[in-house]
């Protein structure tokens, strides 16, 4: 059996000013540093044998986190664990997006549309895919043992969303919390999710910055 521990990246300030963000690279915000470091806490009992991380910035960061109060847990990048694509609204202020592609941002907010792609960008049906055969290959590689990954919350939301029968539409409904923490196993040819979204550890104020809005 193969335990996969899934955790969510920290904020970054790009999160905190409605900024849309796939494969735009942005650092942690120091709150988000603060969440990596409740996160690695929250861990530290736990036995992980492997790391992996998506190669973006954010994800980086909150793993060496968690890695440096470890001996010898050395940061895998996967290209597999990366954000959702968003092609000509990368990087742009969801405002301005709205503002600029108003009927594409409508589109991309319809829970009826299982599918959908900003133009450049990737679409939903094939960042589920590389996500899952980058698990696939990570379970294939680990057959025992625990393997710690920290990716997105478009990935994570898309492959929790197939996982429950749902539509590709509805990944937003089953995004994780920044920084939390989610178990799945692998056993019997099969991936079980055990926990969800566990946010216990970030009880202590660090759920939300101060400035961000309800």
């Amino acid at each position: 059996m193969t335990t996969l521990i899934f955790v969510r990246h920290g904020v970054t300030a790009e999160n905190l000013n409605y900024t849309l963000i796939g494969h735009t690279d942005p650092p942690l915000h120091e709150f988000g540093v603060l969440q990596a470091k409740a996160v690695a806490s929250a861990l530290q009992n736990v036995s992980i044998d492997c790391l992996y991380s998506s190669p973006l910035k954010r994800c980086l960061q909150t793993a060496s986190v968690i890695a440096e109060r470890r001996r010898n847990l050395e940061i895998n990048t996967c290209t597999a664990l990366s954000e959702i694509h968003l092609g000509i609204v990368d990087g742009m202020s969801s405002f301005l997006a709205y503002e600029r592609y108003k009927s594409l941002m409508d589109a991309a907010l319809d829970d009826s549309l299982s599918d959908f792609q900003f133009p450049s960008g990737e679409s939903r049906s094939a960042a589920l895919r590389r996500f899952q055969q980058g698990l696939d290959s990570l379970v294939a590689k680990h057959k025992e043992g625990t393997v710690c990954i920290v990716t997105h919350g478009g990935p994570l939301g898309l492959w929790l969303a197939d996982y429950h029968g749902d539509p590709l539409g509805r990944f937003r409904h089953w995004q994780p919390h920044h920084a939390s923490i989610a178990r799945v196993t692998y056993r019997d040819r099969r991936f079980h999710v055990d926990t969800l979204d566990s946010t216990d550890h970030l009880s202590n104020g660090l759920m939300k910055p101060p400035s961000q809005p309800s």
